[in-house]
């Protein structure tokens, strides 16, 4: 019997344990490093330490930051159509003329400018080009018209070729207020009465 009761004992402590409830596990937390610093104490020495724009630049940090995220740095329309405008200032005086002749003699240039103007008020039709003299040594150059376009330039020439069979576009400085409208059309009145040559005249 008190064998049996030397097993039995033993038996029940551990039936006992067993059943009891078990308590939670506490996790201890871990002490603070000394190297951790509060940010709100972090936050007021820096404040203390900055002037007054280093402090304006901090209080709105995200502001700023959120407020030039959005900002779009696209040049305006308008100040790219003044760019566009102050170019063509820059450049109204390039353009083209007509060279109708390139003699030494300057008799023969002012002759040759009489003759094309007589001849342009009488056959040519809706537009009376200015008719220019340009010494270049040893030549003078009797040049016609003030075009900023090429082609109306090159227009301009061939219909001038049924009169000056040499006539050839050139560069030239130009005298803006003379420029035609764009849409000036170059016309002979009648081709059978511009002073050619009767060859030039045959079908």
């Amino acid at each position: 019997m008190r064998k049996a009761a030397f097993y039995l004992f033993p038996l029940i402590i551990l039936l006992a344990a067993a059943c009891r409830t078990p308590e939670p596990v506490v996790e201890d937390e871990p002490e603070p490093s000394i190297y951790e610093i509060d940010e709100i104490i972090a936050e007021e020495y820096l404040r203390e330490e900055m002037d007054e724009m280093e402090l304006f630049l901090f209080e709105n940090r995200v502001h700023l930051a959120d407020r030039f995220a959005i900002l779009e740095h696209d040049m305006p329309e308008t100040y790219l159509r003044e760019v566009v405008r102050e170019e063509r200032e820059v450049d109204e005086y390039a353009g083209f003329r007509v060279q109708i002749q390139s003699t030494r003699s300057v008799a023969e240039a002012d002759s040759t400018r009489d003759e094309f103007r007589v001849w342009a008020s009488e056959w040519l039709d809706g537009y009376e080009p200015e008719v220019y003299i340009l010494f270049r040594q040893p030549y003078y150059r009797v040049r016609a018209g003030d075009f900023r376009d090429r082609e109306m330039a090159i227009e301009f020439s061939q219909v001038l070729q049924n009169r000056y069979r040499g006539a050839w576009i050139v560069h030239d400085r130009i005298e803006p207020e003379n420029v035609p409208a764009d849409t000036t059309e170059f016309k002979i009145r009648d081709i059978r009465n511009i002073g050619l040559p009767d060859e030039f005249l045959e079908d």
